[in-house]
């Protein structure tokens, strides 16, 4: 212990006051004093009179017994807020930032306060004119109320000092202070005139025995090592090791990642959330916390949810049932996603549940939520916190599983700081409605800083000011560029700039700013015995040059680190040969009969691996939601209304009977059905989309029926829709043909619909069979075999019949066999020879599925991986890059 320590912690047995610069040098004098007193064999000890120094002006109100008239941050802050917004209306002023326009206005209001300064008479802006009536509103109303503000503390604790209404000990000692505020100037007068014993302790070391200067290539860089240095010192034994950054609260979260990494590489890997051998002086805001993040958004949830806010809530593990009803509300996720709509009501959303089982508590929440939001009216923000944290509770927040250590502290520090600081601004405030209300709430949420109570480990990393005061065995200042230290000026925009410069008020210009930062340089060059000062060459593309204020007796040169230990390294430092195995088949299929219907067959054409798991392991990749209606539910209308359509009609005579009006009525009537038929069940878009989706569908009907349908010779429609199970080799599957057309001479055409673009009648004749649906039907009739199988493309401006057929000429522009050159090497010379072929290759592929073949092989990767959803499972990518193939997925 230094000479300086040994000094305070006498002067704190002998009861004298002491006073530190900020919390961090109060605890750690504190935790000092306690070790002493235990040294000394002492089993219980006074409260020492040490305290931070603005913990003591706080503990002399309370004394006073007017800590009631205190204004804490967000009230100060709200009704500065309140005077910029009406004052900005009153002038028509746009100020697009209220918020942070507050935040200066009441910033320059405590400075004027804490140096005892006025504008009058000074030569002001506009703007600072107008703030000049905002000090002048706001003095009003605090002294109509008799509120206090944070700066007037100094001047009412020397004033209860000189009346004797405050009693201090003969010595106060001021520990850890770069400068004495204006405020703390004049209780040191005070004191003096008191006849107390006031002074300065300083608590700077000799310089230090060691100093480096070390150039790191980049910020990244520079943070990795400045952690495999402190971690090379802890296995050495060292006890004491610091890591001060001055722009900590913007590389809190790189640093922060690459600590846990080096220096406890297992606990970053399990998401450790103890921070047991490092600590961060600097939280986050509380607002970015998992459990308050769920909270806030559970209480913003609007009635019409965007697909990723029912999902977020779905999945959320902070509902009631999160975890009873996991998977049901995961299946319920899959379902609203099939939907393909970007927005879905609550109410829609539980009416859906109420359908489904397993949902019980999740449609009792989504009740709740109905409820909620219908909630209106203006009240007090008090009123709305009660009311807030009754939604919480009747959704089940924070959830059913055990909270961590994190969380709880998070918990605890929303109810207390935001939950329960909303009823202190009801004495400021008006009633307020919901949605303004919330913005509170987040506003709390989000100027809160949170940081996890844990034991201070070894390893301190701390900003600037929280380094005041500290000494350390071994020290490490990090981030020392040009910009950042001394730091660029920053005077307040609402004080006049020759005011600021004169009373030298905190970053008013580059000489103030210089001044300051070769006394803090001064005092870290001291604060231990070995330090090192960096700096980072580059940022991206930009050049960087080291700060001046590094001690020029630092010598250049690189610390001793220890080697690189992160997860990465480790991982390939002890990289085991791995032992390849060819495991290209699953199980076999046990029952026979399964779903997925002919697109089971389609997936094991253009790889088993894909069928494998889409239909076995019943995997797929989410379905996205679109912007209004999604091609998928488009080819679905399609689908609904031609069936509708061929279902009144039957014929080809019927539809020639019609004249051109008569076919779009008719086509407008049933889109119309098929909308309505459609959207029954499921979430639909907003009617001006749905008017707008009828008109497009009925052209495009409209489109078919006269393009292609009324110039084809007659027939009849035989099947529609009609579902049918068939035995193909080993499997049974259902099967669902959109439609079967009669020729006039008996001919039998098989027929699906496709609004696609991506088609070819090649796929028919193939192998292995790609396109296997239409051969299926073709073939599984054995009494009256398909003469021609079709796609029906119903698409703007490309409708047509697109297959093959059995004879030239058959159905119209159609291909008949003999033009597909591929026949004469799969041994194909006639349709019997087809349906045949067709039958073999059918067979095969269900024989294969049954069997559990699963080997990634595509058919064609440029056109079977083109829109897969399994890249990332099957790793073809990875596999054709190890092979010398081109990547053509």
């Amino acid at each position: 212990m230094t000479e300086s320590y040994s000094e305070i912690i006498t002067a704190l047995a002998d009861g004298d006051l002491v006073l530190t610069a900020n919390k961090r040098l109060f605890r750690y004098l504190r935790g000092c004093f306690d070790q002493q007193m235990l040294a000394a064999g002492k089993l219980v000890w006074d409260t020492p009179q040490l305290n931070s120094y603005q913990g003591w002006l706080l503990n002399c109100l309370n004394e006073l017994g007017e800590s009631w008239r205190l204004l804490n941050p967000q009230q100060q802050l709200y009704l500065w807020e309140q005077l910029v917004e009406s004052s900005s209306r009153t002038v028509e002023l746009e100020l697009l930032q209220v918020a942070k326009t507050a935040e200066k206005a009441l910033q320059a209001y405590q400075l004027l306060n804490e140096y005892e300064l006025s504008l009058e008479g000074q030569p002001l802006t506009e703007d600072q004119l107008i703030f000049q009536d905002w000090c002048r509103r706001y003095r009003s109303l605090a002294a109509e109320q008799q509120w206090l503000d944070q700066s007037d503390l100094p001047r009412l604790v020397a004033s209860a000092l000189d009346s004797g209404r405050l009693v201090v000990p003969e010595r106060i000692l001021l520990v850890g202070f770069d400068q004495l505020s204006p405020g703390l100037e004049r209780l040191q007068a005070q004191f003096r005139a008191m006849g107390k014993h006031c002074e300065e302790v300083s608590l700077a070391n000799k310089p230090a025995v060691s100093m480096l200067r070390f150039a790191a290539k980049d910020s990244d860089h520079e943070i990795e090592s400045a952690a495999r240095w402190a971690r090379l010192l802890l296995e050495q034994g060292a006890t004491s090791i610091g890591v001060v950054v001055p722009d900590l609260s913007r590389r809190r979260s790189r640093i922060e990642r690459f600590f846990a990494a080096q220096i406890d590489p297992v606990g970053a890997v399990q998401l450790a959330e103890d921070e047991a051998i490092f600590s961060l002086s600097l939280g986050g805001p509380l607002a970015e916390q998992g459990v308050i993040h769920a909270g806030l958004e559970l209480l913003s949830l609007p009635r019409i949810l965007t697909i990723q806010q029912a999902s977020t809530l779905l999945r959320s593990p902070f509902l009631g049932g999160a975890h009873r009803e996991a998977d049901a509300r995961t299946r319920f996720d899959v379902t609203l996603r099939g939907f393909g709509q970007q927005t879905i009501s609550v109410a829609k959303m539980r009416a859906l549940a109420e359908n489904r089982p397993g949902l019980a508590e999740l449609v009792a929440i989504l009740q709740q939520l109905e409820a909620f939001s219908a909630e209106s009216g203006q009240r007090l923000p008090g009123i709305w916190a009660e009311l807030f944290a009754g939604q919480l509770h009747a959704c089940g927040w924070p959830g059913e599983r055990t909270l961590s250590s994190r969380e709880y502290q998070a918990l605890s520090s929303f109810q207390e700081n935001v939950l329960l600081m909303l009823p202190h601004l009801d004495a400021l405030h008006a009633p307020v409605g919901r949605a303004q209300a919330l913005g509170l709430v987040r506003r709390l949420a989000r100027d809160c800083e949170f940081q996890v109570e844990s034991p201070t480990g070894p390893v301190q990393v701390i900003g600037l000011l929280e380094s005041t005061g500290l000494q350390f065995d071994h020290l490490w200042v990090m981030g020392l560029g040009e910009t950042v230290l001394p730091a660029p000026p920053q005077p307040n925009p609402f004080i006049p700039y020759q005011l600021q410069v004169q009373e030298r008020m905190p970053h008013a210009n580059a000489e103030r700013e210089l001044a300051y930062a070769e006394q803090v340089m001064a005092r870290l060059a001291a604060a231990a015995e070995r330090v090192v000062f960096s700096y980072p060459c580059s940022d991206g593309d930009t050049q960087l040059r080291e700060s001046p204020l590094i001690p020029a007796a630092a010598v250049s040169g690189e610390p001793e680190l220890a080697e690189p230990r992160d997860p990465v390294h480790l991982a390939q430092q002890n990289r085991q040969a791995l032992e390849t195995v060819a495991d290209q088949r699953g199980p076999a299929l046990e029952q026979r009969r399964v779903e997925g219907g002919t697109g089971l067959l389609k997936d094991q054409a253009h790889c088993p691996f894909r069928a494998f798991v889409h239909h076995r392991l019943c995997a797929r990749e989410f379905d996205e939601a679109v912007a209004g209606i999604s091609p998928m539910v488009r080819g679905d209308l399609i689908h609904i209304a031609l069936e509708r359509i061929w279902t009144r009609l039957q014929d080809h005579d019927q539809l020639i009977r019609l004249s051109a009006p008569e076919v779009q009525t008719l086509a407008a009537e049933q889109v119309a059905e098929a909308l309505a038929t459609f959207f029954a069940q499921r979430p639909a878009p907003g009617n001006t989309m749905l008017a707008l989706e009828q008109e497009r569908v009925t052209a495009l009907v409209v489109e078919w029926l006269e393009e292609v349908e009324m110039k084809r010779d007659s027939f009849r429609v035989v099947e529609l829709e009609h579902p049918h199970v068939e035995q193909l080799g080993p499997l049974e599957i259902s099967m669902q043909i959109d439609r079967v057309d009669e020729l006039a001479d008996g001919y039998r055409i098989v027929i699906d619909y496709k609004t696609g673009s991506q088609l070819r009648a090649d796929d028919f004749v193939s192998a292995p069979l790609v396109e296997p649906q239409l051969p299926i039907y073709a073939v599984a009739q054995q009494d009256a075999p398909a003469d021609g199988i079709v796609f029906a493309q119903v698409r703007k401006g490309h409708c047509r019949l697109l297959g093959v057929v059995r004879e030239k000429g058959l159905l119209g522009r159609v291909r008949e066999l003999s033009t597909f050159s591929q026949c004469e090497d799969l041994g194909i010379a006639d349709w019997n020879q087809l349906l045949v072929f067709w039958q073999q290759q059918i067979r095969q592929l269900a024989t294969d599925f049954v069997a559990g073949e699963a080997a990634v092989r595509p058919f064609d990767p440029q056109s079977s991986c083109l829109y897969c959803d399994l890249p990332g499972l099957c790793r073809i990518r990875e596999a054709l890059a190890e092979a010398g193939v081109a990547d053509d997925c």
